[in-house]
């Protein structure tokens, strides 16, 4: 989150965003998919792209994804570049809910959308967005919309 920011109650997608994350999700199931969430961060936090990343985890890819560091860095790179935040990251549950793990919840880090997406053989059914506030102990259910 921006330096000075309040956290947004909401996190938007655009549609474009959102589509991207549906085709990701679907095509990588039954594993878990991951990527990150770039755009404008503010009281109206809007991801304006998504940009998949290889889940490198290979031995419990079905319940566990790690994303590439390396891509990591590079897209946190250009979104600076081109004046843009990471809001935050998404990841899917393949036939799980959107809730947030004991898994998730422990490796979150404070201020940084985490968008859950649930996939049921192999359609996308729910989304949910989470959040760890400064100083909280567990991730928050926040509003997810397309706009």
């Amino acid at each position: 989150m921006a330096e000075g920011q309040r956290a947004a109650l909401t996190l938007g997608l655009s549609p474009s965003a959102w589509a991207s994350v549906q085709k990701h999700a679907e095509a990588g199931y039954p594993n878990e998919i991951c990527g990150v969430l770039l755009g404008r961060a503010g009281e109206e936090a809007l991801a304006q792209e998504a940009h998949p990343c290889a889940n490198v985890n290979k031995d419990r890819a079905r319940d566990r994804y790690l994303m590439d560091p390396q891509e990591q860095l590079r897209l946190e790179k250009d979104a600076r570049l081109r004046g843009l935040d990471v809001l935050g990251y998404y990841h899917s549950h393949p036939d799980h809910p959107a809730l947030a793990s004991a898994t998730d919840n422990s490796l979150s880090w404070e201020g940084v959308h985490y968008l859950i997406v649930a996939v049921w053989n192999g359609k996308v059914t729910d989304r949910k967005a989470w959040w760890r506030d400064p100083g909280g102990t567990a991730l928050k259910e926040r509003l997810v919309q397309i706009v």
